[in-house]
C-alpha cells in the first residue's frame, strides 16, 4: 500500500502541498500548487535549489515513518511480541519470585528448643534473566535527482515517497517477524518449551484433536510447574493465551471447529489466535544476511553467525513440520525497542552524494529480541518426546587442587524432549569439599583429600545349569538367545553369551569382558564408579536357572566422578571421570 491509503489527500499535488505546509523552509518561500495544475513548475524550483530538496527529503522521511507505520505489510506478531521501548541502559532484567516455602507448625514448634526459630532467615526464591540488545541494524536506499524530477514530471510524488523509504520499513517488519518465528521454533528444538504429545493424530477427528489443545489450555489456568522451563508453579488465564497456529491446521481445523471447540466466541478466536506461515520452512537466506559474520571487506565470512543464530538441521525441520499448534502467554516474547530520542524508536538519516548526485536513505533500528524462561507456554506433537542418550564432554580430564573446569553435556532426544540435566558429583568427593553447580562448573577445593585406592565394580552372571533353546538373558537392553542346538553345554551358553555383550559397543567400551565358570562384567579402570551397576535380567525357563552377585565399586581418592542426568528422563545419564592432582 501506497502513502495515498493513509493520509487524506487524493492528488500529488494534495500531498506536495502537505510537504510545503510541513517544513518552515519550504512554506516560508514557496507557493503553493493549483488544484488540476501540473506540479512540475514547483518541482523545478525544488530541484534547482539544494537547500530546497534537502528540506523537502527530510520532510518525505517524516511523513513516511507515519506512512509505512500504518500501511503496508505489518507483522503480524508485533500485537504480542513487543512489550514496550528503553531509553537507558541496554538491558531489561526480568525478576519472578517462586512460592514462599512451607513449614509444619507444630514440628518447627518442637524442634525450636532454644524460642529462636523467629530468627532464622528466609531468602525467597527469586529468580532473574537478563535480556540485552541483540538486533543493532540498519536498512538502506539510495536514490536519485533522476527519480525526484521524473516523479515531478508525472505527477506522482506517492510513488516516489514509496521508492524512497517503504522498502526500509517494509524489511524491518519482516524481519521482526522471521527473527521471532525462529526465536520460537528454536526454544521448540532445544526442548526448552513443555511438549504434549497428541497421539493417533492422523487417525483422530478434528474435534479431538483441538479438544487435547483445550485441555491443555485449561491446565495452564492453573498453577502448576509443568509448563515453562524454569519449573515455577504459574498459572495463565484465558485472556493472555495465545494459540499460534500453522495456516494448514488453521485451514483443516476450520474456523467454526476452533471459535467452538477452543474460544469462547469469534472476537475472542480473533484476539487469541495468532497464525504463522509454517514452523519448518523458514527463509534462511534472509536469516543469514541478518546475523552473518563479515570481515573488514565487508566479505561474509561462511558459517559463522551473530547473536547465537545456528541454522535448523533438516531432521529439526522435519520435526517442526509436524507441530500444528504452540500455546504461549503475551509476555512470552520479551522484545523491547531502544528508543533514539523522546519522539521515536527508530530513527532514519540521509546522506548526499554529490559526486554521484545520489542520496543514500538509512532507517536505524535497535532491539531486545528474546524470550521469557519464565512464561507459560506449550507445543503439541505427533510423536512421542524421547531422550535417547546424554554424553558429557570430556569423558575425562585432569584438574588441579583449587581449581574449577566446565563441563559440558550433549543430550539427544526426539519430539522435542527437554534437553536439560542435573549435575552431580560422586558422593565422597563432595563430602570432601568438590563442588559442581548447574552449569556444569566443577570446583576443587585446594585441601582436597587425593589419598584411597580404588576397586573397580563386578557384576557376575553365573548359569546354574544349561538354559534351553529360547531362554534369554539381557544385560543393559543388548539380549542373549540361547540356541540349544549350539551351544548345548553351560560353558559354551556362557562364552556365546560373552561374545554377545563384547560385539555391543554401549558394554564393551566401559566394561571388560571374561567367560569361564560365570561370565564376569568389570568396570574399565577410567570408568570406575562412573556408571551404575549393569541391569541384568533374564527370562528362562526355570527362574533360578540364573544367578547374579555383584560386588560395589570403590573410586579412588584422587578421583571424580561427574553425572549428568536427563531432567526429563532420569533414567538417562552421562558421565565423566576427572583426576585430581
Amino acid at each position: 500500500m501506497g502513502a495515498r491509503d493513509t493520509m487524506s489527500v487524493n492528488t500529488s499535488a494534495e500531498l506536495l502541498s502537505y510537504i510545503i505546509n510541513s517544513n518552515p523552509e519550504l512554506s516560508a518561500e514557496i507557493d503553493l500548487p493549483v488544484q488540476g495544475e501540473s506540479i512540475a513548475p514547483i518541482g523545478k524550483i525544488i530541484m534547482s535549489n539544494q537547500r530546497y530538496k534537502n528540506a523537502f527529503l527530510n520532510t518525505i522521511n517524516l511523513i513516511a515513518v507515519t506512512v509505512i507505520k500504518r500501511n503496508t505489510w505489518e507483522n503480524p506478531w508485533d500485537n504480542f511480541t513487543i512489550r514496550g521501548n528503553i531509553r537507558n541502559g541496554q538491558t531489561v532484567r526480568e525478576i519472578i519470585n517462586d512460592l514462599a516455602n512451607v513449614y509444619d507448625y507444630n514440628q518447627e514448634m518442637k524442634n525450636d528448643t532454644n524460642n529462636t526459630r523467629f530468627l532464622k532467615t528466609e531468602v525467597p526464591n527469586i529468580l532473574q534473566c537478563l535480556h540485552e540488545i541483540n538486533f543493532q541494524k540498519f536498512y538502506q536506499v539510495t536514490t536519485s535527482d533522476e527519480q525526484m524530477a521524473m516523479a515531478f514530471e508525472q505527477g506522482d510524488l506517492f510513488s516516489y515517497i514509496d521508492d524512497v523509504v517503504n522498502m526500509l520499513f517494509e524489511s524491518f517488519a519482516y524481519d521482526r517477524y522471521i527473527v521471532n518465528k525462529y526465536m520460537l521454533c528454536k526454544r521448540i528444538v532445544d526442548g526448552t518449551i513443555p511438549v504434549k504429545q497428541i497421539e493417533d493424530f492422523a487417525s483422530k477427528t478434528d474435534r479431538d484433536i483441538v479438544a487435547e489443545i483445550k485441555a491443555v489450555s485449561n491446565k495452564m489456568t492453573f498453577r502448576s510447574p509443568n509448563y515453562n522451563p524454569a519449573g515455577l508453579r504459574r498459572a495463565t488465564s484465558f485472556d493472555d493465551q495465545i494459540a499460534i497456529v500453522n495456516t494448514d491446521f488453521d485451514s483443516k481445523f476450520t474456523t467454526n471447529v476452533l471459535s467452538t471447540s477452543y474460544f469462547r466466541s469469534d472476537a475472542d478466536m480473533k484476539a487469541r489466535l495468532a497464525l504463522i506461515d509454517s514452523f519448518s520452512s523458514h527463509d534462511t537466506t534472509r536469516l543469514a544476511e541478518l546475523f552473518a559474520v563479515r570481515d573488514i571487506t565487508g566479505a561474509v565470512v561462511p558459517n559463522e553467525y551473530l547473536s547465537g543464530y545456528v541454522p535448523f538441521t533438516d531432521d529439526e525441520l522435519s520435526a517442526l513440520s509436524e507441530v500444528p499448534c504452540v500455546i504461549i502467554t503475551r509476555e512470552w516474547f520479551m522484545n523491547y525497542r531502544w528508543s533514539f530520542d523522546n519522539a521515536s524508536n527508530q530513527k532514519v538519516t540521509e546522506f548526499y552524494n554529490p559526486s554521484t548526485l545520489k542520496n543514500n536513505v538509512f532507517l536505524h533500528a535497535w532491539l531486545i529480541m528474546s524470550t521469557s524462561p519464565f512464561e507459560n507456554c506449550c507445543v503439541f506433537s505427533q510423536n512421542t518426546p524421547t531422550v535417547n542418550s546424554v554424553s558429557v564432554s570430556p569423558s575425562t580430564a585432569s584438574i588441579t587442587k583449587g581449581q574449577s573446569l566446565y563441563l559440558e553435556a550433549s543430550v539427544n532426544t526426539t519430539a522435542f524432549a527437554n534437553q536439560g540435566v542435573f549435575w552431580s558429583i560422586n558422593s565422597d568427593a563432595e563430602t570432601k569439599g568438590a563442588k559442581i553447580d548447574q552449569n556444569g562448573k566443577l570446583t576443587v577445593p585446594s585441601d582436597f583429600v587425593t589419598t584411597g585406592s580404588a576397586t573397580a565394580g563386578m557384576t557376575t552372571i553365573a548359569f546354574n545349569h544349561a538354559l534351553v533353546t529360547g531362554d534369554k538373558v539381557t544385560v543393559n537392553g543388548v539380549t542373549y538367545t540361547v540356541d540349544a542346538e549350539t551351544d548345548d553345554t553351560v560353558a559354551k551358553q556362557l562364552l556365546a553369551f560373552k561374545n554377545v555383550l563384547a560385539a555391543a559397543s554401549s558394554i564393551a567400551d566401559y566394561y571388560s569382558l571374561s567367560a569361564g565358570a560365570t561370565v564376569t562384567i568389570t568396570e574399565k579402570t577410567q570408568y570406575i564408579g562412573l556408571f551404575d551397576e549393569p541391569t541384568v535380567t533374564w527370562n528362562t525357563t526355570v527362574p533360578t536357572d540364573v544367578t547374579v552377585t555383584r560386588r560395589e565399586a570403590v573410586i579412588a581418592g584422587n578421583k571424580i566422578n561427574a553425572y549428568a542426568t536427563s531432567i526429563y528422563d532420569n533414567t538417562k545419564s552421562g558421565g565423566s571421570v576427572i583426576t585430581v592432582s
